[in-house]
């Protein structure tokens, strides 16, 4: 070859890759070293479709990596119906119902660290974190918390709570639990539409309290010994609505209770105090101190279903899931919390359903 066709090809190659065009975060293969200012994305998919899965969502740049944890697990899919997502440090839980398993994963390239795979019957649900190796998780089908020890990966514990477990929030050695009765299905067995409060030490129920029919999350404000439980009433009552009580965690006095269309996705805000949800295809605001109310965004489509939401408190945004029509990838809008006309800073394609955010400043 002469030498200037080597030339010729040298050029060549080097304008091939000098021009090749930027790819999105989607398409890069080498994971996102990010370890702060992000939000994490469950997208629990479709029932018996096994397409459940974790975003990664770069809260600086907004560059979003779906299916997170599939770039270092090759072949590995987080399973059927994601329902809950926690972080502790550098490691983030996922639990998997239909797939009876908790995973946990490094947040800051998706290796799986671990796996722990339920028998029988089992729909685990909702966790709480206890400390770096114990994690405290409902199970819906086996009315009870399992306390699970993940380094040496036994069960220690199997509390029995009412029926149909939900969320559990862990707050000074004790578990809250909401037992849901499972809408009108269950709601007429005993401890249906009450919260049980379980000392993790012993493994026994210390109180139980009323809450409504069909309980479903929980939210604990530890600074200012607030509990927040809301419930979605029964399908069955058409004309009723479901709602949000307030407990005082001292004397777990029950302080009061707002009435709401299926409340979901409580957020409490550490500084202030207020209480942040989605309700009626809008997010609200509920400041108790004053019992100010505020009604900050409006769902622009209604036949587009928001389902959950997360308050950004260092770089003032509201992060908003949207599932759209349940069936195909949803989307993350990212709200200016500053901004009263409630204009869209971004947004970004995700999973099927994102059914909950959590967010690591």
């Amino acid at each position: 070859m002469n030498t200037n066709l080597k030339i010729y090809f040298l050029f060549l190659i080097l304008t091939i890759f000098s021009c090749r065009e930027n790819t999105n975060s989607n398409d890069i293969s080498i994971p996102d070293t990010t370890n702060s200012n992000f939000a994490l994305i469950l997208c629990e998919g479709l029932w018996g479709y096994n397409n459940s899965t974790v975003s990664k969502l770069n809260l600086i740049t907004f560059d979003i990596q779906n299916d997170f944890t599939s770039i270092v697990n090759k072949n590995f899919k987080i399973g059927d119906i994601g329902n809950d997502i926690a972080l502790k440090g550098d490691t983030f839980f996922v639990v998997v119902t239909t797939s009876k398993a908790l995973e946990y994963f490094d947040v800051q390239n998706g290796r799986l660290l671990g796996y722990f795979a339920f028998e029988g019957n089992s729909a685990p649900r909702h966790l709480a974190i206890i400390n770096d190796s114990i994690v405290a998780i409902t199970d819906l089908y086996k009315d009870c918390i399992y306390i699970l020890n993940i380094s040496s990966k036994k069960i220690e514990k199997t509390i029995l709570v009412g029926p149909a477990p939900e969320f559990v929030e862990y707050f000074n050695g004790l578990l809250y639990v909401a037992n849901s009765g499972y809408g009108d299905y269950r709601a007429s067995e005993p401890k249906a539409g009450t919260l049980s409060i379980v000392n993790v030490s012993s493994g026994k129920e210390v109180a139980n309290l009323f809450i409504a029919p069909n309980p479903i999350e929980i939210a604990i404000d530890g600074n200012r010994h607030r509990l927040f439980a809301s419930y979605n009433h029964l399908p069955s009552l058409k004309d009723s609505v479901g709602g949000i009580v307030l407990f005082d965690l001292l004397t777990l006095q029950r302080v009061k209770e707002w009435k709401f269309p299926f409340p979901r996705s409580l957020q409490i805000e550490n500084e202030t105090g207020k209480l942040f949800f989605l309700s009626g295809e809008k997010v609200w605001s509920l400041n108790v101190d004053n019992n100010e109310l505020e009604e900050l965004i409006i769902n622009p489509k209604p036949s587009e279903i928001w389902y959950s939401i997360c308050v950004d408190t260092k770089n003032k945004y509201i992060l908003v899931g949207n599932a759209k029509n349940y069936t195909v990838e949803g989307e993350v809008i990212i709200f200016d919390w500053n901004d009263k006309n409630a204009t869209i800073k971004q947004k970004v394609t995700v999973g099927v359903n994102p059914s909950q955010i959590l967010i690591k400043n």
